[in-house]
């Protein structure tokens, strides 16, 4: 390993050490088996001169540096790693750079990011899971509300449940009332003497 990219190596490592404290969350990504993933690092204030991509294995727990790449496009890569499969580039003006991975495998699973030299804050990063289906999502529960008749009575004490009962009250004491005067009646036809009964009927054909 030439002296330079020894200084590169060890930057990468004691910044990839100090990011947990800032309590970032990486974005996590599915991609299947040689497949492809691009990852972007943004500049938090467009004067970001060196970005320098690393990643954090899963299986060994091993801490890779990757490449570097300045603002002009110019990049390096580390130990066995080749602009094949990694391949580094640059926009907008300093502001977004970006990674090309190709190719992926299962045993390439772990948190992938970068770190720019002269900014104490850190991108978030993303842990790439080759392989892997991601989560599926359980669908939204809707909530039925239940829609609550207001009664607007003034006396309300004859049901605890509302003034249902005291609409119904009245409606029932109309029905006994023409039950009861409907049963007199005909309890009053019905003890009538038949003579009294067949002049009733003549008089009411006379008419």
């Amino acid at each position: 390993m030439t002296f330079s990219r020894m200084c590169m190596y060890l930057f990468v490592c004691t910044a990839a050490v100090v990011q947990p404290s800032f309590g970032a969350t990486p974005t996590v990504l599915y991609p299947k088996i040689n497949g492809t993933e691009s990852l972007t690092c943004e500049c938090p204030d467009h004067s970001c001169q060196v970005a320098f991509w690393y990643r954090f294995l899963e299986k060994n727990n091993s801490l890779q540096f990757l490449m570097f790449i300045n603002s002009a496009g110019r990049e390096e890569h580390g130990e066995n790693f080749n602009n094949t499969r990694f391949k580094g580039s640059v926009s907008s003006g300093q502001t977004v750079y970006h990674l090309r991975i190709t190719g992926l495998q299962e045993d390439e699973a772990g948190l992938y990011s970068c770190v720019f030299r002269t900014k104490n804050k850190m991108p978030a990063g993303f842990y790439i899971r080759p392989g892997v289906n991601p989560p599926t999502l359980l669908p939204p529960t809707v909530k039925i509300e239940k829609t609550v008749k207001t009664c607007r009575c003034k006396n309300s004490i004859y049901s605890p449940k509302g003034c249902e009962q005291s609409v119904l009250w009245p409606g029932i004491g109309s029905l006994l009332l023409l039950a009861i005067t409907l049963a007199g009646t005909l309890y009053y036809f019905s003890r009538l003497p038949k003579k009294c009964r067949h002049r009733f009927a003549k008089t009411n054909q006379l008419r």
